[in-house]
């Protein structure tokens, strides 16, 4: 632990343009502070700004020869939330710089937002129009390189909620989904897709809801031309039905759970093909005012590209308990644990990967004034694999810190 807490610094040198964003900011920190801050989670109006530092020992999460690397997220946005009426605007928007002090070509910059109109035309007759965009670096546990590879994912969508009686409420909408990495993922390759989405959904007088939806959606990988020898494909189309329950079982308690069956079939290689169920269920538990603890489970389906390989199923459970010392001072911690089933042959016959793993995690958070927040997080993950060479423990350390004004 004293090893993991001296690697944790911050080399400047290394980054001229970071070291003027993150002096501006703390510029920017003080005179706030100097001058009380009265920003507030009620106002319609927020700005944001922050920074935090990262120690990972395995970047590239390698079962030997681990490469460490030391990663600055400095960060500024804004937040809106205004009601004009019935209507309601939602905004938050965020410009956040990564920095890699061993790994350079890593660095990238990345714009995502948030951006929903909640409206409503009638007391009988609402819904949301919304548009979200997310940029991250891929998951080196999957994108097995040591290249940028950033992921931007997007997304669009348009929802209806008729109910003239506020019980029975008919649900339609479409999405468009877009999937985009910067660099040859074959794995989880990009994709756009468009979907229409109908259901019912009926309200309890206790505030619990049961949902039924389904939906049909229809995808491009965004090739014109099928390879037949790798049978890497140009589309899909994909059904989902499925049925959701949040029960508010006391004040206390609450239950929601998720259950589908999904089913995809691609355009001319029925060996990338799978379907099955899937789901999810969340039990968040307050005994006192101080406690809470979310107990989750969940299996799901995903298309994953490989020679022996053309879908997974990820079964995982989790804890995450939260205790707060004080009105200021909350300590969280999080453990988990999942196995990843590699499944349905493609151009080869299924090797039957399996990964497991298991993750744990302790922080802190501690809120000095309500501007200020200050944290704090320790975290460990393993993975054993049937496959030779996919083993890796992997330690991470980071603190932060963000200014609400």
């Amino acid at each position: 632990m004293l090893e993991l807490a001296k690697n944790v610094y911050i080399d400047f040198s290394k980054s001229p343009r970071l070291t003027s964003v993150i002096l501006c900011l703390l510029s920017l920190s003080t005179l706030f502070l100097s001058q009380t801050a009265k920003a507030d989670a009620n106002d319609p109006l927020n700005f944001v700004v922050g920074v935090s530092r990262q120690h990972d020992d395995n970047l590239f999460r390698l079962s030997s020869s681990e490469r460490a690397d030391n990663i600055t997220k400095a960060y500024a946005g804004i937040r809106l939330d205004k009601l004009y009426s019935l209507q309601r605007f939602k905004l938050d928007y965020t410009l956040t710089a990564y920095r890699y002090q061993n790994n350079s070509g890593l660095n990238f910059n990345a714009q995502d937002f948030k951006a929903a109109w909640l409206w409503n035309l009638t007391p009988y007759l609402k819904g949301t129009l919304s548009a979200e965009r997310s940029q991250q670096q891929n998951d080196f546990q999957d994108f097995r390189s040591f290249i940028k590879n950033v992921r931007v994912n997007q997304n669009q969508h348009f929802e209806a909620d008729f109910s003239p009686h506020g019980v029975w409420h008919l649900l339609g909408g479409v999405t468009r989904t877009e999937q985009k990495n910067s660099q040859t993922f074959i794995q989880q390759d990009s994709f756009s897709m468009n979907s229409l989405d109908a259901g019912v959904k009926y309200d309890f007088r206790s505030g619990s809801s049961i949902t039924l939806m389904g939906h049909g959606r229809q995808g491009e990988y965004g090739r014109t031309v099928p390879d037949a020898v790798s049978l890497f494909d140009t589309g899909f189309s994909e059904r989902e039905l499925e049925a959701k329950l949040n029960w508010l079982v006391s004040g206390k308690s609450q239950i929601y759970v998720r259950s589908a069956y999904v089913t995809r079939e691609h355009d001319h290689f029925p060996q990338r093909d799978y379907s099955g169920m899937v789901g999810r269920a969340d039990y968040n538990w307050l005994p006192t005012g101080k406690i809470r603890v979310v107990f989750s489970a969940y299996s799901d389906l995903s298309s994953y590209w490989n020679l022996d390989s053309s879908y997974a199923r990820d079964n995982t459970l989790s804890i995450s308990p939260a205790y707060a010392l004080s009105d200021k001072i909350t300590l969280r911690a999080d453990a988990s644990i999942y196995e990843r089933t590699f499944l349905g042959g493609g151009v080869i016959p299924s090797t039957h990967r399996v990964d497991k793993g298991k993750s744990a995690s302790i922080g802190i958070d501690w809120t000095p004034w309500r501007s200020v927040t200050i944290g704090g997080n320790l975290a460990r993950s393993t993975r054993s694999s049937n496959t030779a060479g996919l083993d890796y423990n992997d330690t991470t350390a980071e603190i932060d810190a963000n200014l609400l004004f």
